[in-house]
């Protein structure tokens, strides 16, 4: 799953590069940034190829990003722990899906401070529709879920004025249309208090003031990763009253 996780990282950083600009995903094929030419299969090895390769194109002899190992790695890792949080099933793909589409959002919002409609708004047909493998209860709770997470992120927005954005509102929409109204808040809940510990940590550090905007899109995708690896003990531990419920 590790391997898995590093190949899909390849094309999930074609993504944060390509959707902002409303380029294609799939054409035309990888190619340096720099010179140009067109990448062959072993220099699209991933995380092997950087090192082989010294960081730097064969081609033109320009440095690669850290960033392209570090997603690869990154994505790796994440793609483990959720397997073995969650075991090898059919419902673990639903959670491999959104932390990949999450990964995308938070690369892109870092970079672009924007959330592209493309990435949110046709996945959330697919989050709700994935539900019909549980039947039409778990079909209802996604539905609920986009509404609710959505819904209350917009509310946020509204009353803070710009505090967050539409692409914000639409995140959260989406990760609720794959974790339902329980899984989404949770996940909110934890992406507040990461954003709101990175913030007081860049402010003390002196790295950012208290009126400069931070993307919460990164955040928000944290909070989601940490709940589909944590299964339902992060969700427990948020609702205390919910139980034995999962999601």
């Amino acid at each position: 799953m590790f391997l898995a996780g590093t190949i899909v990282a390849s094309f999930l950083t074609v993504c944060v590069r390509r959707l902002p600009r409303g380029k294609s995903v799939v054409s035309p094929r990888s190619h340096c940034p720099e010179c140009g030419t067109t990448l062959g299969p072993l220099e699209l090895v991933p995380v092997l190829s950087y090192l082989l390769l010294r960081g730097r194109c064969r081609h033109c002899g320009k440095k690669i990003s850290i960033s392209y190992p570090a997603m690869e790695v990154g994505v790796g890792l994440i793609f483990l722990l959720i397997v073995v949080g969650r075991g090898a099933t059919v419902w673990t793909l639903n959670y491999l899906v959104l932390a990949s589409l999450v990964v995308v959002a938070a690369g892109i919002d870092l970079n672009h401070g924007v959330i592209p409609d493309r990435l949110t708004l046709p996945w959330m047909a697919v989050g709700v529709a994935a539900g019909a493998l549980g039947g039409l209860r778990e079909v209802t709770m996604r539905i609920v879920g986009l509404f609710a997470c959505g819904g209350l992120v917009f509310l946020i927005a509204l009353l803070s004025r710009g505090g967050m954005g539409g692409g914000d509102v639409k995140l959260m929409a989406l990760v609720g249309s794959f974790l339902g109204p329980w899984g989404g808040l949770a996940s909110f809940m934890v992406a507040c208090f990461i954003g709101a510990a990175v913030g007081i940590g860049l402010i003390v550090a002196g790295l950012k003031k208290r009126k400069d905007e931070i993307p919460f899109g990164p955040f928000i995708a944290a909070g989601a990763i940490i709940v589909c690896i944590s299964g339902t003990w992060v969700l427990r531990l948020v609702f205390p009253w919910l139980g034995q419920a999962g999601f």
